[in-house]
């Protein structure tokens, strides 16, 4: 089953992951994209906010979940500590409270580590537009001896309310204070404040002033410090590299400013794209450039968007079928395969990749292009620039151009294209062509 594109709401699967149902139903409202089948999902957030085998999840590794995904979470609280440990002791037994208290300061210098703040004290201004709150199985303090975890979005004069125990969210006549007062269990107040990071793509319509997103930037401003953040670098060279996840592209690749910096039609324009032709666009991504190819070369062409990311190329998929484009063909491959037949690309499009893939990668790529066809290559200047890679991996035009001769390729054209980057686009030279065995069969 394909994961729902942003869920505004989770009913709980299972009679233990309200904390993990009403974390996913507020991330899924900030704009949150899962990446396997929701009830996988619904498990791994369990698993990972969940200290000790109880029904119930610990407010600060809730947090690191919401961290983990890419978004910025802070725990406020009032009342006692440890916060689940009168449940286990009373309902559940055979858990010392030492072991408890134990596995507590370990999610407390997790969240120090990951820079996620822990306030004594009721949250305040925009700290209230989204979060967690923590309440009884009935909504009312005493009510019920379970602990429950309630997903709230706040307005000016009511709440937007995600309870894993109904069936839909609804709405809340109360204020945050009065849901704060009204919350608790075991003498405990706790509230986990959620928002997206800089640069992502999180819904802001229906948060208060406080927390709204700042108005749009003026299209030639520099891109969002999360624009081109390359977190696979971290593991070292192009052949350690890993695929992106959904989060991290969508993030990294669509932030608002990217199409006054890197319009996909002008390059598509520049290169005399025709319908019909056949494009392999390698390290697609989200499909940024892919999706416009597409459009393009319309129902007689087909648009070949390959990706390391297996999530990626179900997101792909996902677009292809919203927008119909029935020519796009989303692929996964691998650092040295690209699953397709030798000489049947008219364009085989690099975008800001060759500075992060092996020589085997770029093989592959030259391999699918026919004889004369085009070859474009777009990356960054070796400049400082507002987010991308590092300087010490980008290539400059020459070195670009000589490693891609290295290849049987030659340049017939470069440009600027906008303030960052550069496009080569080059050609492939008859000795270069593969024998008929290298095909993919």
């Amino acid at each position: 089953m394909a994961p729902r594109a942003s869920p505004s709401f989770w009913h709980q699967s299972f009679p233990f992951t309200c904390g993990a149902a009403a974390l996913a139903s507020v991330l899924g409202h900030l704009g949150w994209q899962p990446t396997r089948p929701r009830i996988e999902e619904e498990l791994e957030l369990w698993r990972e906010s969940t200290a000790i085998a109880c029904p119930g999840a610990h407010p600060f590794a809730l947090a690191l979940a919401a961290e983990r995904r890419g978004f910025r979470a802070e725990v406020f609280y009032a009342g006692s500590r440890p916060w689940l440990w009168p449940h286990i002791r009373d309902r559940h037994g055979g858990v010392a409270s030492e072991g408890y208290r134990m596995i507590e300061r370990d999610l407390e210098r997790q969240c120090t580590d990951s820079d996620v703040p822990i306030h004594e004290g009721a949250p305040s201004g925009g700290s209230r537009a989204a979060g967690l709150i923590l309440t009884s199985a009935q909504e009312e303090a005493g009510a019920d001896p379970d602990p429950h975890w309630v997903g709230l979005w706040t307005r000016e004069a009511d709440s937007r309310v995600a309870d894993p125990l109904r069936e839909a969210p609804y709405r809340s006549p109360r204020s945050f204070e009065q849901w704060w007062d009204a919350s608790g269990f075991a003498g405990t107040r706790c509230w986990i404040s959620l928002a997206p990071r800089s640069g992502s793509t999180a819904a802001t319509d229906t948060r208060t002033p406080a927390a709204a997103s700042p108005a749009p930037s003026d299209p030639s401003a520099p891109p969002p410090t999360g624009h081109g953040h390359h977190a696979h670098h971290s593991h070292g060279s192009g052949l350690e590299r890993r695929a992106w996840s959904r989060a991290e592209a969508i993030q990294a690749l669509e932030s608002p400013q990217r199409k006054a910096t890197q319009d996909p039609a002008q390059l598509w324009t520049r290169i005399h794209l025709k319908p019909g032709e056949v494009v392999v666009d390698v390290g697609a991504g989200t499909g940024y450039f892919a999706l416009e190819a597409a459009r393009r070369v319309g129902p007689t062409g087909r648009v070949f968007a390959v990706d390391l990311s297996s999530e990626l190329v179900e997101l792909l998929r996902e677009r292809r079928d919203s927008e119909r484009l029935s020519q796009l063909e989303p692929i996964q491959n691998s650092l040295t395969k690209v699953p397709l037949e030798s000489g049947i690309a008219d364009v085989v499009l690099l975008a800001n990749v060759l500075h992060d893939i092996p020589p085997s990668t770029v093989s592959e790529a030259v391999r699918v292009l026919k004889p004369n066809g085009r070859f474009l290559n777009v990356d960054w200047k070796k400049i400082d620039t507002p987010g991308g890679p590092p300087l010490s991996i980008r290539l400059t035009p020459e070195e670009a151009e000589k490693t891609l001769s290295g290849h049987g390729l030659h340049r017939v054209d470069q440009w600027e294209f906008g303030p960052w980057h550069y496009a080569l686009l080059l050609e492939r030279s008859q000795a270069s062509l593969p024998s008929p065995s290298r095909g993919t069969k």
